[in-house]
């Protein structure tokens, strides 16, 4: 399990050395061992799997065609939607996965404080309202459907406090929200920016490499052998 760590570790560093260098061509070695050694460290830490690291890894592995799509989507509007299916379709199995909780008789969060989830909403419609108006009216709806199951992927990682060990909601909160940043930072740089905003091959790729390692590794943390 240390070695798959320290291996993603090694291998998101070079690549985000790879963004800041400008050497593009080289992240077609990086990236696409990034979540298969992921999910490497994930089985190698749940041991027996249960119906919930099965959701994980099924959300990592859409991941992993979202970073091969996206890859070769060079200014293809049809392989960016593509890219952005399969991470939605990732999105949608990590909030499954964070359905399933060790304490279900807690009272969940977000029942008790409904107002704990207007940060992540007020954010998500800045967002809109900065990138709908940059785009083709054809890129309205698939853009919103993303943003909305982003946002409700964040919100049922917050759900998850109390019902789960604190370090467990720590990290899988974290790495939501990193997530989100890094899905931030592409629409802003593509949509925005045009892809010419400073360092955002960097950030988006930081983010997301530390995202994705966060969430697996805070679902790790909520082992348990009856789910």
């Amino acid at each position: 399990m240390k070695f798959a760590s320290y291996l993603y570790i090694l291998i998101g560093v070079l690549d985000v050395a790879i963004e800041l260098t400008g050497h593009a061509g080289l992240r077609y070695f990086t990236r696409p061992l990034l979540m298969p050694v992921l999910i490497g460290f994930y089985i190698s830490g749940a041991g027996t799997l249960t119906p919930r690291d099965r959701l994980v890894i099924i959300a990592l592995v859409f991941s992993w065609f979202g970073d091969l799509i996206l890859m070769m989507a060079a200014g293809s509007k049809t392989l960016f939607l593509l890219g952005l299916v399969s991470f939605l379709v990732a999105h949608i199995f990590y909030i499954n996965a964070y359905i399933i909780v060790r304490d279900r008789s807690a009272k969940m969060l977000l029942r008790n404080s409904p107002w704990l989830i207007i940060p992540i909403f007020v954010l998500l419609i800045a967002m809109l309202s900065l990138v709908l108006p940059a785009v083709t009216s054809d890129m309205w709806i698939p853009i919103t459907i993303y943003t909305s199951v982003i946002g409700t992927m964040s919100t049922f990682a917050l759900n998850r406090y109390g019902r789960v060990s604190d370090s467990s909601f720590a990290l899988v909160f974290a790495g939501a929200l990193t997530f989100m940043l890094s899905d931030s930072l592409i629409a802003i740089n593509t949509f925005l920016y045009h892809g010419t905003l400073y360092m955002a091959g960097a950030g988006i790729m930081a983010t997301y490499i530390a995202g994705q390692y966060l969430i697996a590794k805070g679902m790790l943390k909520n082992q348990d052998p009856n789910l």
